[in-house]
């Protein structure tokens, strides 16, 4: 076929069965909008944008005409081009089941085992569980880890979607699935712990006619099997029709031509006419540019229908791979290579598999394709560096040039992005050799987070020796992250070839790629001195692994590896994970239909496993809808001299650009900040403007070319060091109890630190969404938000329009996630928009990108801790005088309350008896910080935490002893001058060590750290003290509305929003006690300020508490008027007691309201004292290994046990433990914001910004409720549950920190160290000094600056 055959224009691929044709296809439009926008298909969910979630994922499957059989496999929506689907067929969530026909087995495990939250994340974890069960209905645990390699989730914590979905893989059984299911014991089910019952509520309280034990949280043996017969078949025409994959597509756009080529010719023809076209596979490179760094690339090839570049086949050097062959497929064949030869013949393959496990996601490996890795040059590429040591040959051609051969070595990256292919040339196949008996190869790879992450660094190192000997003949080493490309230590590798493989080898290559591979002060990327260390780790790993092979052939030249040298080799090993959930089960005689204290399900959660939960951006446009565009400002402090929005306004389909000028001065200013920046900007990524147009990518495109003139202001002020050297706060508070100073000085033992702890970002699932719709009369507006502060938005909205807050209505149905992030800030993306639509009339909706929504909302206030202590000799704490410096950025927000919190947590769980904590709220030109899942009090415990630590390591004791001495118990009062009533923290500490075995569990520690030198375990128990109400008294009130209709049905509104935390289920179930009716009469539609008024954000922890309360008065309202008919009629039942009490002309509507009495804040200028509502507690013991060479760590085991009082849901508040344990591990061990030293937020998306995966939960995670806790002071004896449990992920910094300090006494590094959160693996390593760290020379500057700054 000549490459001016005919073409097709018309797309023809299916969408859950149903055809699709489309002769009018964008080629920039993605699969996702697509879906979501022409077919109306919003189960699929837009998170990031970039490949990095997993929220869009669906499943593709194509027919393999060779093979006569359907392969299917997962993508990311967001990612693939809806032009390159000619003749595939699409499944989405809707497709495999719904509500109304029944879910699907995949859906109803996810739903029923509690794994679906704010629900945002659930739709693309249905996808990804459900394309694996198509390839493989039995598949194992590490097959299913696997899948889900490329899905994020913020709530849940990960473990209740792998319990749910463990009952469809091999290691499904007649267990429950825990790790201590009573199954596996020789008597049975029941027979558990009948000898040694747990004190917690266990298997002792089994019933076995009511079949409600205390660990179950829901029973996998009654939900439907999965029956693979019964699934969607495949489009038969699909099957018949063969003229789809041959055809030669083109689809034009109005700025993009996509071209699918059917044959080479074409394709080389192709190119010859366009150099420039991008060859695009699976769209994951050139989508994030096109997506976030604005490019535009008019011509667009896919070649997947080009035999040449499609084709795998074996010659007698190697395994040669077309360059559109996907990472999975070429996955496939390596493993198949591995199995089927000789070991020393696949060293090379052995080590591409190992480092495809941790390349990018499974959507990502299933779409990319391996010329694409390599052409896109990356220097942190995961395979270039093995393919480069393995000297990999490629083919090229072109169409005037012909074909040749080229080399993968150190002349081909020529520079950043950049290789020696020619522009009109194509890259048709690479060709990885075999190696051979006396050639070993190794890959090495070190990210922030194990899974789905791009590298620091990594290397592929290959070692030639002569036949029968140890002498080096052939050195390969190259490195990714070290340059702008990736690079060879060609040093190095001429100076080892002729040596002998040992000790002297080790010493001089180490030496000589300090040489080869520097990094300058100002190296992108930063981290400068642990990039280089892990370099030396690389080698001196690949050293061992070479020498303990050497010694399998030749053992008299060489000597074994030991043990712990082994260990330090040996690759990470999948483990799957293990857990249990103790909770106390309600009481025998309670009624069926009473739900307080059941794991009831979310009342959510089938609608969100089916895609069927609706979320703003989910809802159809409105009539004459416009599509805002934020334009921001690029500058942290800067004058304004002038906005030209004229090249937007030039843009077709721009209704109009809106700024300051647009509103008065008084309506531009809500609190201390204003809607638009009008004469100056003080913070990148401040709202300056918006454009308002026809769609979502008009107005994007309309934004960027909006000019803001700026005039450079003093230094930005960026860290906190900044703000404490130029004394910028706008506050500074302290707290006092007794006489910290003579405490001192009369103290035995003091000392002084130093802490930090950094920020984080929310990365809620679903970013800001707000649709404005404009009445049309007297001013009103009604606003859609995700705002979990509706009241608030509701009176910036009104200010900000000139109208009475009367005329202004908030909605809020679900959000995507909150976790503070939405109380505050979301009002900066709502107001503007409302402004917009006020102005124009028209309805106006936003959905910011992830990048958008990460540069503007801020984040976890980081914090400097500056303290001295005073102790005895027995670790009891006699004096603590604190500093507490946050970073709270540039507007005031919530950080006056955020400090307040930090000073009232200072002491955590301890009873210190004189102190002074005096805490700033610094003013810098960062985004300003907000509220966070526990607001304040994790950082400022966490600084008490640090002290205990060094406290115990200077006495040379157990931290756990330093900790337990001086626990609060009941009657001690706080240091904020607050008596502690019904103190439960001592029962929660002792049932942790119980239940984690803790003193077994650190003679372990001890004896393997005894025995390594290389990796190193810790072990840690940490206690939690939070403090439960609003710091603002007049915040702790609540309202509710209940209206019961003539067939008994009942609506409940309240004034919370539901983020995921199951708030809406909670409040079902304290009304249908109420009302003594089953919860399937209750609904709760929405939270609208319409219904309920003046309502106080959904944080604090409390919502559960005042709006539960506030339901409870208005039931019992409605409860009050009906004991007339149903003392007339008993046996009636609701429905006609409320038809009786209509035809007595009863009012069936009552409001509720409630106040937190006996509530009011400290005093700093008095220090009289401050009383909370109440206190939780709970305590939690983990147990990690490090990779000292590296630092890597794995969390082996945690166990927590949390009094929650009596749970309103053990399900939810189980979940809200987990989930906010794993948002509190991201804080401490691997989430780091990293700002450029003007202000830039460097870490934006998922791509850079690393949350915990699947992969991070700990081994095992046992979680307990503490039972027979009440509380009286909230609804029906519960407590709040949301935020205190993250502070228990300290556990596990603080067991790292035990490994580390472990590593460092092996090299006689005894001192007491400074050891800061997080505990990234640059931290771990650069503590743990050895003799390859020694070798790094500290990185200097000489004049320039870091890549970026700890704020």
């Amino acid at each position: 076929m000549s490459h001016d055959a005919p073409c097709s224009n018309t797309l023809v691929f299916f969408v859950n069965g149903s055809k699709v044709e489309d002769a009018d296809v964008d080629p920039e439009c993605s699969l996702l909008v697509y879906l979501r926008t022409k077919l109306r298909l919003c189960g699929t969910k837009l998170g990031c944008g970039e490949g990095g979630c997993g929220a869009c994922t669906v499943m593709l499957s194509k027919y393999i005409r060779a093979e006569d059989k359907v392969k299917h496999y997962s993508v990311n929506a967001c990612l693939t081009p809806v032009a390159s689907l000619h003749g595939l067929a699409v499944t989405t969530v809707e497709g495999i089941g719904s509500t109304k026909t029944g879910l699907h087995a995949v859906q109803e495990r996810l739903a029923k085992a509690h794994g679906s939250q704010c629900g945002f994340c659930t739709p693309g974890i249905v996808m990804s569980m459900y394309t694996l069960l198509r390839n493989n209905p039995q598949p194992t645990m590490a097959q299913l880890d696997e899948y889900f390699t490329g899905n994020l989730c913020r709530c849940t914590g990960y473990r209740p979607i792998l319990d749910g979905y463990r009952s469809l893989t091999t290691s499904a059984g007649p267990t429950c699935g825990k790790a201590n299911c009573c199954m596996l014991n020789v008597g049975g089910c029941g027979t558990m712990n009948r000898e040694n019952p747990v004190k917690n509520g266990g298997m002792e309280e089994l019933d076995d006619e009511s079949g409600r034990s205390g660990h179950n949280l829901f029973q996998a043996s009654a939900m439907r099997p999965y029956d693979p017969s019964q699934e969607i078949i495949f489009p038969p025409e699909l099957k018949v029709r063969n003229d789809l994959e041959r055809e030669r597509l083109e689809f034009k756009g109005p700025r993009v031509v996509f071209h699918r080529p059917a044959t080479l010719e074409q394709l080389l023809h192709l190119k010859d006419l366009h150099p420039t076209a991008k060859i695009i596979g699976g769209n994951t490179e050139v989508g994030v540019e096109v997506q976030y760094k604005n490019q535009l690339y008019p011509v667009l090839i896919n070649p997947i229908n080009v035999a040449e570049l499609t084709s795998i086949q074996e010659t007698s050097t190697g395994m040669v791979f077309g360059a559109a062959v996907t990472l999975t497929a070429m996955e496939e064949v390596l493993k198949e290579q591995v199995t089927l030869k000789h070991e020393s013949r696949t060293r090379v393959f052995a080590a591409i598999i190992e480092m495809l496990r941790w390349f990018a996601g499974k959507q990502i490996r299933n779409a990319a394709a391996i010329g694409g890795n390599i052409m896109t040059a990356s220097p942190i590429s995961d395979l270039n560096p093995l393919l480069t040591a393995a000297g990999a040959t490629l083919t090229l051609h072109s169409k005037n040039g012909g074909e040749r051969q080229v080399t993968l070595d150190h002349t081909f990256f020529t520079g950043y992005r950049r290789t020696v292919v020619h522009p009109q040339e194509v890259l048709i196949n690479i060709n990885i050799p075999f190696t051979q008996q006396n050639e070993y190869f190794f890959g090495y790879k070190q990210a922030r987070r194990r899974e789905d992450d791009i590298a620091i660094v990594n290397a592929g190192c290959k070692v030639v020796f002569r036949p029968d000997s140890i002498e080096v003949l052939k050195l390969d080493l190259a490195f990714g992250g070290m340059a702008p490309t990736t690079v060879m230590a060609l040093g190095t590798m001429k100076e080892l070839v002729g040596r002998k493989w040992d000790a002297s080898l080790l010493e001089d290559g180490t030496s000589q790629l300090t040489r080869d591979l520097p990094l300058a002060f100002s190296a992108p990327g930063g981290m400068v001195e642990y990039r280089r260390a892990l370099t030396l780790s690389f080698f001196f790993k690949f050293y061992l692994s070479v020498r303990g092979l050497l010694n399998q052939i030749l053992p008299e030249l060489v000597a074994p590896l030991t043990h712990d040298e082994q260990l330090a080799v040996s690759p990470h090993q999948y483990t799957e994970p293990s857990s249990s959930q103790l909770f106390q089960r309600v009481s025998p005689g309670q009624s069926q239909i009473d739900p307080i204290g059941r794991p009831i399900v979310h009342t959510s959660a089938f609608k969100q496993t089916t895609g069927e939960a609706v979320y703003i951006d989910d809802m159809p446009p409105f009539v004459n809808e416009l599509y805002a565009a934020l334009v921001l400002s690029s500058r942290a402090n800067a004058k304004i001299l002038g906005i030209d929005e004229s090249e937007a306004l030039k843009v077709e389909g721009v209704e109009r650009f809106i700024c300051a000028r647009d509103l008065s001065e008084e309506r531009n200013q809500i609190l201390d900040y204003e809607v638009f920046a009008s004469k100056m900007v003080d913070c990148m990524g401040q709202v300056v403007g918006v454009v308002v147009a026809k769609d979502q990518p008009t107005a994007q495109r309309a934004a960027r070319l909006v000019r803001v003139n700026y005039e450079d202001l003093d230094t930005p002020i960026i860290t906190i060091q900044d703000a404490i050297d130029k004394k910028s706060w706008w506050n500074k508070w302290t707290m006092k109890r007794g006489d910290a100073e003579a405490a001192l000085k009369a103290a035995p033992y003091t000392l002084e630190g130093e802490t930090h702890i950094g920020g984080q970002e929310h990365f809620y699932m679903e970013t800001n969404a707000h649709i404005a719709i404009p009445k049309g009369e007297d001013g009103e507006m009604e606003i859609i938000s995700t705002t979990q502060n509706p009241s608030e938005t509701q009176l910036a909205v009104a200010k900000a329009l000139g109208v009475a807050n009367n005329k202004v209505v908030c909605r809020v149905k679900r959000l995507g996630g909150g976790f503070g992030g939405k109380e505050t800030r979301s009002t900066t993306i709502s107001v503007p928009i409302c402004v917009a639509a006020s102005i124009t009339g028209r309805p106006v909706r936003i959905m910011l990108d992830r990048h958008e929504d990460m540069v503007i909302t801020g984040g976890r206030h980081p914090f400097l801790c500056r303290w001295r202590v005073g102790f005895t000799d027995q670790g009891i704490i006699k004096a603590a005088d604190l500093h507490l410096y946050a970073n709270s950025g540039n507007t005031q927000d919530l950080s006056f309350a955020v400090v307040h919190r930090s000073l009232y947590s200072t002491c955590n769980a301890y009873n210190w008896q004189n102190v002074s904590t005096t805490g700033y709220a610094c003013k810098t030109n960062l985004p300003s910080n907000t509220a966070f899942r526990g607001f304040g009090a994790p950082q400022g415990m966490f600084c008490s935490e640090d002290i205990m630590e060094r406290v115990a390591q200077h006495l040379h004791m157990d931290p756990k002893v330093v900790r337990e001495r001086n626990l609060y118990k009941s009657g001690d009062t706080t240091h904020f001058g607050q008596v502690i009533e019904r103190c439960t923290v001592s029962r929660c500490w002792e049932e942790v060590l119980d239940q984690s075995d803790y003193s077994t569990l650190r003679a372990n520690v001890q004896k393997f750290n005894s025995e390594h030198t290389y990796k190193k375990r810790g072990v840690s128990v940490v206690p939690v003290m939070f403090s439960i109400s609003f710091t603002l008294s007049w915040l702790n009130q609540a309202g509710a509305l209940i209206l019961i209709y003539r067939d008994g049905s009942v609506l409940l509104s309240h004034g919370g929003t539901e983020m995921g935390q199951g708030l809406h289920t909670k409040m079902i179930q304290v009304a249908s006690r109420a009302l003594g009716i089953p919860t399937d009469l209750i609904h709760i539609s929405e939270t609208v300020t319409d219904k309920v008024p003046n309502t106080s954000p959904t944080a604090a922890s409390v919502s559960s508490d005042i709006n539960g309360m506030a339901v409870l008065e208005a039931c019992n309202k409605i409860k009050e008027r009906l004991k007339p008919i149903i003392a007339k009629d008993p046996k009636a039942g609701w429905k006609s007691w409320v038809e009786r009490a209509f035809l007595e002309t009863i009012s069936l509507s009552a409001t509720g309201y409630y106040y937190t009495p006996g509530i009011w804040g400290y005093n700093f200028e008095t220090h009289e004292p401050g009383n909370f509502n109440y206190f939780c507690y709970g305590a939690a013991v983990s147990e990690v290994e490090i990779d000292c060479l590296t630092g890597d760590h794995s969390v082996l085991q945690t166990d927590i046990v949390m009094d929650v009082g009596d749970s309103l849901n053990p399900a939810i508040d189980v979940g809200q433990v987990e989930g906010a344990f794993m948002q509190g591990l991201g804080l401490f061990t691997m989430e780091e914001l990293r700002y450029s030293p003007s202000g830039a937020l460097l870490t934006r998306g998922p791509g850079a910004y690393k949350i915990p995966g699947f992969q991070s939960i700990p081994h095992k995670l046992n979680v307990s409720l503490l039972r027979d806790a009440p509380n009286p002071r909230a609804v029906f004896s519960s407590k709040a549950v949301g935020e205190p449990p993250l502070f228990l992920a300290a556990s596990v910094f603080f067991a790292i920190r035990n490994a580390v300090e472990a590593a460092r006494k092996d090299h006689g590094l005894q001192d007491i160290f400074r050891f800061d959160s997080p505990a990234t693996a640059e931290h771990i390593r650069m503590a743990c000094q050895d003799f390859l760290t020694k070798k790094i020379e500290p990185a200097v500057s000489k004049g320039e600056k870091p890549w970026s700054v700890t704020v």
